[in-house]
């Protein structure tokens, strides 16, 4: 058995994974079926302890966050910022098409900075940590969120069994470039050799789904993080959806770890 050839970090990595805000709506919206519930732009706006003049939402998608800022700060200039024109046309202005790796802003003009999981998606992980911290004012926060490596340990053997059943070969999934690349623990090591300090919002918990439909519509919306021909891509969902109805057949739910976290770095260093 061997991996899938072309399924690399460098497709995960594809800006056209983001021309619209469809796929990661989606994606989202297995959250909704999430306990705790927790309201993760209100601990972001919960964190900021002064009115900030400029925030800079980093990766910003659709908007999620950019929303909440603008409504708890309105004094503020919230900008979203990411590289994919085509997501922001679904988040309203001030919006900047830029590289997080080349921000077209001064040095240290934003008290408040978020990169809320976008950093696994970057080619030069520590290249952009630089760029943040550049652009961070002194006294300002950095939110950074990613997710812990037991996230969804689930949700990897449905989509593996199903490529093997399938396609005969073990497929790589855009989750284990993830916590390969940047999970909680590994972001806790890099930004604490940053910062003086960084705070875990530690959010743990569970998924329980009542029907496939969901858990179907985020594996398809991933069909751009892989390199595999359409046809392909299908045997594997139609394998994976034969796996769900078996389950759901015995089972009323099915359940999913979710665990992800929030960072909240001050005070950073080596400037």
């Amino acid at each position: 058995m061997h991996e899938v050839s072309g399924t690399t970090d460098e497709r995960f990595q594809s800006v056209g994974n983001y021309r619209n805000a469809e796929g990661l709506a989606v994606r989202q919206g297995l959250y909704s079926y999430k306990t705790p519930d927790y309201d993760l732009p209100g601990i972001v706006t919960g964190s900021i302890t002064e009115a900030p003049k400029r925030v800079l939402d980093v990766g910003c998608g659709n908007g999620r966050y950019t929303r909440r800022l603008r409504e708890a700060f309105p004094g503020a200039e919230v900008i979203g910022v990411d590289l994919a024109a085509g997501i922001l046309e679904s988040v309203p202005g001030p919006t900047v098409v830029a590289d997080a790796a080349d921000l077209p802003f001064e040095d240290g003009s934003a008290e408040v900075v978020l990169a809320m999981h976008m950093l696994y998606h970057v080619p030069d992980i520590p290249a952009v940590l630089d760029e943040l911290q550049r652009v961070l004012a002194p006294g300002g926060v950095l939110f950074v969120s990613t997710l812990a490596s037991d996230d969804k340990s689930e949700y990897l053997p449905i989509w593996r069994e199903a490529g093997t059943t399938a396609l005969g070969i073990e497929v790589r999934q855009a989750l284990s470039v993830v916590l390969e690349r940047f999970s909680l623990e590994t972001a806790q090591g890099m930004l604490s050799e940053r910062f003086a300090s960084v705070e875990l919002h530690d959010l743990p918990g569970v998924i329980e789904l009542p029907e496939p439909g969901p858990l179907l519509a985020a594996f398809r919306s991933e069909a751009d993080f892989t390199a595999l021909a359409p046809a392909d891509f299908d045997r594997i969902m139609a394998a994976i959806e034969q796996r769900l109805e078996a389950h759901f057949a015995e089972h009323d739910l099915l359940r999913i770890t979710s665990h992800s976290g929030i960072l909240e770095c001050r005070d950073a260093t080596g400037r």
